[in-house]
């Protein structure tokens, strides 16, 4: 029945990892280095976890952050959290104090669990701990008190270095392992509901503005599953990992998804090429998910040939356009078998869209593929629901099909956003613009708050990158608005050329006043290399900090 896929992601995350160490025991869930853990060596850290937390006070709906780089323990700190029914914070390594202090206090954490060191080991924690909490080598860990943070309560700390006011790791597992109220926590994973919040992810991403998205356990089951359906995602497959487990992308295309499917996460803390390519030949890489840049960096490494990628099958490209012939060269030079092209926001399950297994490139590269069965989609004009003409641009809206298998319950404590965001019918407000082709693939064409105003007209910097990427010398091309006293704001381009490829900045402002209308000609153009490009940590392109770089270095603040 056309329910059915409903009613089978109708659980909790904490009764789907018990599902699949039932059905995948032997299987390796993650590898960590030298570290192999089985699904049926994860289980009872996970359980022996959260009977620690259990033991500490922590309780369903208190809040946990987890500032932890990649490693079992981030994987064993989150399902225990699940286990138990408290949302998780992911809380990137890549944050500056100040930061982490915005999302911990907004998030209103009861609890913050972090390692000792970050980014390969090479960034210790402790001067960043402190910072955050500046007695915290002199504090009592059963009675903490942190200014500024009211709602803090206690710091888990994995590594070496534990500061007085910390509770080791270790300690947390040993205890929930020794705990004689065993059967709490049996009784506190059956109050979890499939509609409780799993995690509240903060979606600063590209614009620079903070909010807690907050996503269900039902509708991260259902986006998953059907993820799992249209990309043949297998329990045999071994899934590669260079983002951080902090992202949208780590905590939910990764680490719940491999959960769920039974296969196996190759975790590395940071993406480096070579190392990547190591890591698909050692440990036999099926299934790669990642940006755009990934791929490129991996095609450009000068060693490419000399690593076996016969393993590979599937990849999995999101965050950003991926050209035509980027792809070939993944197929042709990697070997993919399949390239598969996806759309989704935190808030709203994590996916929506995907193009499918066998779609020709030219779709995988233009478009984001067709709606997942567990959502509408819906072009409307933007700031409206009013649905526009077959083959306009407009805003894309998301509903659920059925109750809880899309749209997340808003942002955390945010009403006034939340309310902006979700309408009383139950449409999500993308920000994002898109156009379904004629064979009902959605293209994204832009982001309203990207757009800009030349003298009155609007410019969609995506239109004008499309346009630029189509020139054969031009690798990649990243288009905002920059202030200016007569018109307004005009365009300002930053160029990466093909490697061994040249160009001159009038040679690219020729080359659009061809190809687009006056008002959508960058005025600014600047050649820059890969390394100059700001980004997130799951590979996109930071343009508030781009903007903020441009308006410098062309002299546009005075």
């Amino acid at each position: 029945m056309a329910e059915n896929w409903y009613e089978i992601t109708n659980k909790t995350w904490g009764s789907v990892l018990a599902q699949s160490v039932e059905k995948y025991p032997e299987i390796e869930l993650i590898v960590d280095g030298p570290r192999r853990i089985t699904f049926q060596e994860f289980y009872p850290l996970t359980q022996s976890f959260a009977r620690g937390l259990l033991s500490m006070g922590v309780r369903k709906g208190e809040n946990i952050a987890l500032w932890m780089m990649n490693c079992v323990e981030w994987m064993v700190a989150q399902f225990g959290a699940y286990e138990i029914g408290a949302p998780l914070v992911p809380v990137n390594t890549r944050f500056t104090p100040e930061e982490v202090l915005t999302s911990l206090r907004q998030s209103r954490s009861s609890t913050l669990i972090l390692s000792s060191h970050f980014l390969a080991g090479t960034v210790s924690v402790l001067p960043l701990l402190e910072r955050l909490i500046p007695d915290i080598a002199h504090s009592d860990p059963d009675n903490l008190v942190v200014p500024g943070l009211p709602d803090l309560k206690r710091v888990i700390y994995l590594g070496e270095g534990l500061p007085a006011g910390a509770y080791a790791f270790s300690r947390v597992l040993e205890t929930g392992r020794n705990w004689e109220q065993g059967d709490e926590l049996r009784r506190a994973a059956l109050r979890v509901n499939p509609f409780d919040v799993a995690n509240i992810v903060y979606t600063s991403g590209t614009t620079g503005v903070p909010k807690g998205g907050l996503s269900m356990h039902r509708n991260n089951l259902a986006a998953l599953h059907h993820w799992v359906e249209r990309t043949g995602l297998r329990p045999s497959d071994r899934v590669y990992l260079g983002v951080p487990f902090a992202t949208n992308f780590g905590c939910a295309y990764v680490s719940q998804l491999s959960v769920l499917a039974g296969s196996t996460i190759i975790v590395h803390e940071a993406f480096q090429p070579k190392a990547a390519l190591r890591a698909i030949e050692s440990e036999k890489i099926s299934w790669f998910p990642g940006a755009p840049t990934m791929y490129i960096m991996m095609l450009s490494h000068p060693g490419l040939d000399r690593f076996d990628l016969s393993s590979l099958r599937t990849a999995i490209v999101g965050g950003a356009p991926c050209s035509p012939d980027t792809i070939r060269a993944m197929q042709d030079k990697m070997g993919f078998k399949h390239v598969v092209h996806c759309y989704g926001l935190s808030e709203c399950g994590g996916l929506s869209t995907s193009t499918l297994l066998d779609d020709p490139i030219e779709k995988v590269a233009t478009t984001v593929g067709t709606p997942f069965p567990s959502n509408e989609v819906r072009i409307a004009e933007p700031g409206s629901l009013e649905t526009v003409l077959p083959g306009e641009q407009g805003e894309i809206l998301l509903r659920d099909t059925f109750p809880g298998s899309c749209v997340g319950k808003g942002y955390f404590e945010m009403p006034e956003k939340t309310a902006e965001t979700i309408t009383e019918e139950g449409w999500f407000h993308t920000g994002d613009l898109g156009i379904f082709d004629s064979d009902g693939y959605l293209r994204i064409t832009g982001r309203i708050k990207d757009m800009y105003l030349v003298g009155g007209f609007n410019v969609y910097p995506a239109e004008t990158e499309n346009i630029l990427h189509d020139h054969p010398k031009i690798k990649m091309a990243q288009v905002l608005g920059v202030p200016d006293r007569r018109l307004g704001e005009v365009g300002c381009a930053y160029i990466e050329l093909e490697e061994a490829e040249r160009m001159e900045e009038k040679d690219i402002i020729n080359f659009c006043k061809e190809h687009m209308a006056n008002y959508k000609v960058p005025r600014y153009v600047k050649l820059v290399s890969a390394a100059d490009f700001p980004l997130t940590s799951s590979g996109k392109v930071k343009k508030f900090e781009l903007r903020i770089q441009a308006i410098h270095e062309f002299g546009l603040d005075g």
